[in-house]
């Protein structure tokens, strides 16, 4: 077993571990060395494009990796709509699990690359979901024991895959992906942007091919670099609805616009309410810097499964692990996320730990993966890698961060500050929103800590921050923001951001860049909109900020807010009018209140130290 000690209700790996872990050059090591002689299987045999009939007849397209041997062997499944040749070229656990004794089906989805159908993206995945993972269990080469993997796009299709009960499927690995529309397509009220990053380099090349546009590229690489150089035009434009790029090719995109509110209209995209049909175990991966979206959905997830799934294994087996990584980063290597050096232990040889997961859901073999407590986190800080039983770890003590400011809060050279002291008397801090001018997050295609230093200086940021800390603060789990705002405008956005200040001044932030937004018309619920009264005070609660980061010795705790985060949200326009078809633009003055009847401030989870 990988050898730790007990904490205070954690689980740390001990010293010579860590060690070891290092020596190895951050690879991941297994629980314990398996007992058991495993089978290698040297030659492997490519079968391309494998026709796979969906209910309505429609074929998709697979590549089958499979061992130059005679039998059966368990399946693993891996869908994507990037390509499965693509996929094939650059990595290379298929290959490795085969020569472990695996089938691996590596499947186009419906209407992408070399499978036929039309592609509407989520819409599909369900029931060809089940259908794929039926129709490679009834394989002449399968054993009848099927597990999927994937991040992202392939995470999210098994959520769904998983929703509809097939009876084969015997493990999942979704990860960094969503579980629900409104922790999605659209975060904390707001829409995602960014939809923008993922469609026109690359679905919208492959969509232009297959049908004969030559307005556009058809390769990934000239598409991506046609888009860069006039992005900010197009995320300037209004009114959303109206945005040429994808009526052609992807009219969905514009059915989503048309439905922000939480509704049954998203059933497509949801899962949460379904943990009861879900029976097998999964291991759900995600990163502190992942898009938020993908942390909130792996602990939503975990816990949705643990807690309500359809069998004793599913409540049981399924595994949590949270890392010092940005989206689909994960690799052995990774040391570095953003400007962040983690150390040598902040990798993982995901492929390692994707066998021996397989090999304990589909094959029986006693890997130690099942003695091992449910969740793994990365603590940053600390870089040091930790056991808990739960998510979040049950032994935080949530502790209440205060507001002040002698109402010159605006920029990081302002008087804002933070302190574990109630206010008294104390003014309101004020900044005018104008949505023409967002704060613009420069590292947006690189997400992962870095020196907020320039969003720190904007007159429209409020920058509170704490006295050096006097000794190292441990803040693992949700953070969350108790805000008392008011506002001139009828609906606004309000954004926190949690950063960790250095002694060199340096101020990283240690959430995923989507963490910590508020649309004020969902202050209530995403299934329902209300509007403001300007000047009204409203309490707010502002949450998603998930991290397990140690704010060492001599540091500063640091939260900056305001009211803009692109390109990731589409700047509130501030009219109250249905946003999407919105072309006004106009200011809001905001107002931040931290008095001693309305004392704004954070929540933090705080960890004992050992």
């Amino acid at each position: 077993m990988l050898h730790g000690v007990s904490l205070r209700g954690h689980w740390w790996l001990s010293p010579s571990i860590v060690g070891l872990l290092c020596a190895l050059s951050t690879r991941w090591l297994p629980a314990q060395a398996p007992s058991f002689a495993a089978e290698r299987y040297h030659n492997v045999v490519v079968e391309h494009d494998v026709e796979i009939p969906m209910r309505d007849g429609v074929l998709l397209r697979a590549t089958l990796y499979r061992p130059d041997a005679p039998g059966r062997f368990p399946a693993i499944l891996y869908r994507t709509p990037y390509g499965k040749d693509s996929h094939l070229r650059r990595n290379e656990f298929p290959g490795k699990a085969v020569r472990r004794g695996y089938l691996v089906f590596v499947v186009d989805v419906r209407g992408r690359y070399r499978s036929d159908g039309v592609f509407r993206a989520y819409l599909q995945e369900r029931a060809d979901g089940y259908d794929t993972i039926e129709w490679v269990a009834r394989h002449p080469r399968s054993d009848g024991r099927v597990g999927t993997y994937g991040g992202s796009y392939p995470g999210y299709v098994q959520w769904l895959a998983l929703a509809e009960g097939p009876p084969h499927l015997a493990t999942a690995v979704p990860d960094m992906t969503p579980t629900s529309s409104h922790h999605f397509f659209y975060m904390g009220g707001a829409f995602s942007h960014t939809w923008y990053e993922w469609f026109m380099p690359l679905i919208l090349p492959d969509l232009r091919r297959r049908a004969n546009d030559r307005a556009g590229p058809w390769e990934v690489d000239s598409a991506y670099a046609q888009w860069v150089p006039v992005r900010r035009r197009w995320y300037a434009f209004r009114p959303l609805i109206d945005v040429p790029l994808l009526r052609e090719h992807a009219p969905y995109f514009y059915d989503w616009l048309t439905h922000p509110d939480s509704s049954a209209w998203w059933g497509f995209a949801n899962v949460e309410s379904e943990f009861h049909r879900m029976s097998a175990p999964i291991l759900t991966v995600s990163g502190w810097f992942d898009n938020t979206y993908g942390t909130v959905g792996a602990v939503r997830g975990f816990n949705g499964i643990r807690r309500h799934g359809g069998s004793e294994a599913a409540r049981e087996h399924s595994k949590l692990v949270l890392g010092p990584w940005k989206h689909t980063s994960i690799t052995v290597h990774t040391v570095k996320t953003g400007s962040k050096n983690f150390g040598q232990s902040a990798g993982l040889d995901f492929d390692d730990l994707l066998l021996r997961w397989f090999d304990q859901r589909l094959k029986g073999i006693d890997t130690g993966i099942d003695d091992e407590p449910p969740v793994w986190i990365f603590v940053m800080g600390d870089n040091e890698w930790r056991f808990e039983r739960s998510w979040p770890p049950a032994n935080a003590e949530t502790r209440a961060l205060y507001f002040h400011s002698g109402g010159a809060a605006q920029t990081a050279a302002g008087n804002g500050h933070l302190s574990w002291t109630l206010p008294a008397d104390e003014p309101a801090d004020e900044y005018t929103f104008d949505p023409r001018l967002p704060v613009w997050d420069s590292h947006f295609e690189d997400a992962g800590p870095f020196d907020q230093a320039a969003v720190e200086a904007r007159e429209d940021v409020l920058v509170f921050t704490s006295d050096p800390l006097e000794s190292d603060l441990e803040v693992t789990g949700e953070i969350e923001a108790i805000l008392y705002v008011s506002s001139d405008a009828l609906d606004t956005d309000f954004a926190v951001m949690v950063t960790d200040v250095h002694p060199d001044g340096a101020s990283y932030n240690v959430l995923g860049p989507e963490a910590g937004y508020l649309r004020m018309r969902y202050r209530e619920g995403y299934d329902r909109q209300r509007l403001m009264e300007p000047g009204e005070v409203y309490q707010i609660r502002v949450g998603h900020m998930l991290t397990s980061n140690v704010f060492k010795r001599g540091h500063r705790i640091r939260v900056h807010i305001t009211s803009s985060r692109a390109p990731h949200f589409d700047p509130n326009p501030n009219t109250g009018t249905p946003i999407a078809t919105e072309q006004r633009l106009i200011k809001a003055r905001q107002r931040v209140y931290h008095d001693a009847r309305r004392p704004s401030h954070l929540l933090l989870p705080v960890a004992p130290r050992r």
